[in-house]
């Protein structure tokens, strides 16, 4: 599995992120360093796994999927 769908979860703001990337470990660094735009203010968070991908365009259809009303009850049923 190349990519990998994560799931972004604000300790301080009770915010969530959804998002992919073929580089997980590089992909949460850059959120712990504030360099992405909306979750720069999530302060401590934990991030889960929550699927993977094959392919770009299958991740951007399951990162649609777990951005959807459907997929976030579903999210936090599991979590």
């Amino acid at each position: 599995m190349k990519y990998r769908v994560y799931w972004i979860i604000s300790e301080d703001r009770c915010s969530t992120y959804i998002g992919f990337s073929d580089n997980i470990d590089r992909r949460i660094e850059e959120h712990r360093d504030k360099k992405v735009k909306s979750t720069c203010d999530f302060g401590n968070f934990t991030y889960q796994l929550v699927d993977f991908a094959e392919n770009e365009t299958e991740a951007r259809k399951k990162e649609k999927y777990w951005k959807s009303c459907a997929g976030r009850k579903r999210l936090k049923k599991i979590f």
